[in-house]
């Protein structure tokens, strides 16, 4: 029998079709590494052992209040974060009742950050194969930043930066894509990146401007895509610059807009994410007579030194691409000054905060020079020639990353925020009074109205069998029942011992010392946390009949 010859173009057709299944098996393969590993570690850290960072936790608080709170509705999301995190959250709450610890143990918070450090490494591998790099120099810088413990606590921690890392580095590859091939589709999912971001923090909008300098930088300077290609003028050049920041730009300052507007008619101040009493502006307050502050504050010099020390941390692959451009003589001054634009717009933001005094400055504050600069690398390899040192400089550059940002992560001085990890049992010991409060309202006063400020009682509401009955803050009814308990029908209410790294609750700020003291319409009825010095009271609403016979 003859053999039947196959035309050449559908070989081609066909091994192009294998490759790309192929190329799309590793991407899988690669999320699925990374997300499995991820939410692994992050399950066994907030469920087994019962420690999860307060803002994490927080966070799926807000997500939880949407659907099972006594007054469910998207406004209970809150106004304060960025709400983003808490309604891919809401996604996996749904399934609450069959699986409790999505919320009790904040595992939808976990499930959250750890896909989207998955898609981050995807993402990479993905980048480097556009830009026409080796593919296993591709799945090194992947794995290293991945892997990079530093890095990896953000994908188990269900914090908000395992997302923000996500769209930003998605921006700085869809913008070195179209550097490359100047196709209008890369600016628009640039575009979206950047309004994803600013849902998820407010850093977006600094990493706007900077990402806005690569734009106008590459339309003025970059070569002409072809010899025949005519020199574009001046003017030509400033309209492509405005109509290109028009793309760029538009999202994200229409997504500011709504947040304003939001804020606006719902909560009754466009600003209330900056100036209310639950937002960073009063939490920061306290920084003011923290001795640790005090000469940062108003110190332009003494700050640009803390956030430059810090900020050095995470710059060895930025040394890493200006070793790479000096040992190729590679002297595109325009890329190098745009990178430099991007990776400090977030830490310029940092320091203004730090010297006005409304920014804790944690370590994660400044670590976005490192996965900004990351999402560059592909496209800096692809500029150069295939060579065993060129890539060695740069995966170098990574491994040095990862046992630097060990050791701080290891350095309670450092990183003092971040460090906490590495302690989750004794914080877990901190956290598990609120189980404790839970338990015992479930159990003591499950047929009471009992009202709490949600923003210091989230890990209790989220531990309750029965959160429906609780009067939290985004409740419709919250003023009314805390300036007159006893016409709202409360029973008893739970305060939380004030804190001076935090804003005060509610109740306190209504009735001053109100933990300390209570008020003449109440009794102390029980505390926890004396082991802790203190962390819970509830107060039991007297009847205005036990009110009138003891003022008789």
């Amino acid at each position: 029998m003859s053999e039947v010859s196959i035309p050449y173009f559908k070989r081609e057709r066909s091994t192009a079709a294998a490759e790309e299944h192929k190329s799309r098996s590793l991407y899988w393969a690669i999320f699925a590494v990374v997300w499995v590993t991820e939410f692994i570690v992050g399950y066994y850290v907030s469920h087994k052992i019962g420690y999860m960072h307060t803002d994490a936790i927080s966070r799926v608080a807000n997500a939880f209040y949407v659907l099972y709170s006594g007054d469910p509705h998207l406004g209970a999301i809150g106004f304060i974060w960025n709400p983003l995190p808490s309604l891919v959250e809401i996604i996996f709450l749904v399934f609450y009742p069959l699986f409790p610890a999505l919320a009790s143990s904040g595992l939808a918070g976990v499930l959250m950050s750890s896909l989207f450090a998955g898609f981050t490494a995807s993402l990479l591998v993905r980048a480097g194969d556009y830009h026409g790099i080796s593919r296993w120099v591709s799945v090194g810088i992947s794995l290293l930043f991945a892997f990079n413990p530093f890095m990896f606590l953000f994908g188990m921690n269900g914090l908000s930066d395992a997302p923000f890392i996500f769209f930003t580095m998605h921006a700085v590859i869809h913008l070195t894509y179209w550097m490359k091939d100047r196709h209008v589709g890369n600016l628009l999912k640039l575009s979206l990146s950047l309004a994803l971001a600013f849902w998820t923090r407010y850093e977006a909008v600094p990493f706007a401007i900077g990402v806005g300098l690569v734009v106008v930088l590459a339309l003025l300077y970059r070569l002409k895509k072809n010899k025949a290609e005519k020199q574009t003028s001046a003017k030509d050049k400033y309209q492509q610059a405005e109509s290109a920041l028009t793309l760029v730009w538009s999202p994200i300052v229409y997504s500011g807009l709504l947040w304003v507007f939001l804020n606006y008619i719902i909560m009754g101040n466009p600003f209330y994410f900056l100036n209310s009493e639950y937002s960073n502006v009063e939490q920061s307050a306290v920084l003011a007579t923290d001795l640790k502050f005090q000469h940062l504050i108003g110190h332009p010099w003494n700050s640009f030194v803390f956030v430059l020390g810090k900020m050095l941390y995470f710059s060895i692959p930025l040394f890493g691409v200006v070793l790479l451009r000096i040992v190729n003589r590679r002297w595109q001054i325009w890329e190098l000054v745009g990178l430099l634009g991007m990776v400090s717009s977030i830490v310029a933001l940092q320091y203004l905060l730090i010297v006005k005094g409304t920014s804790f400055g944690w370590f994660r504050y400044f670590m976005y020079v490192f996965p900004i600069t990351v999402a560059w690398l592909p496209y800096e390899l692809s500029k150069v020639r295939r060579s065993w040192l060129n890539s060695s400089i740069i995966l170098a550059s990574l491994i040095l990353s990862v046992v630097v940002l060990t050791g701080a992560l290891f350095n309670p001085e450092v990183a003092p925020d971040e460090n906490k990890m590495l302690h989750a049992y004794e914080h877990a010991a901190e956290m598990d009074v609120d189980r404790q409060v839970a338990r015992y309202l479930d159990s003591e006063l499950n047929k009471d109205t009992i009202l709490m400020d949600s923003y210091s009682a989230y890990n209790v509401i989220l531990n309750s069998d029965r959160p429906s009955r609780f009067i939290i803050t985004s409740d419709a009814n919250f003023r009314e029942s805390l300036d007159d308990p006893r016409a709202s029908g409360v029973d008893y209410i739970l305060s939380p011992k004030p804190d001076s790294s935090s804003a005060l609750s509610a109740d306190n700020r209504l009735y001053p010392q109100f933990y300390e003291r209570g008020a003449e319409w109440c009794e102390l009825y029980k505390e926890f946390g004396n082991e802790h010095g203190g962390r819970w009271r509830i107060y039991k609403v007297k009847k205005k009949a036990d009110v009138i016979e003891h003022e008789s």
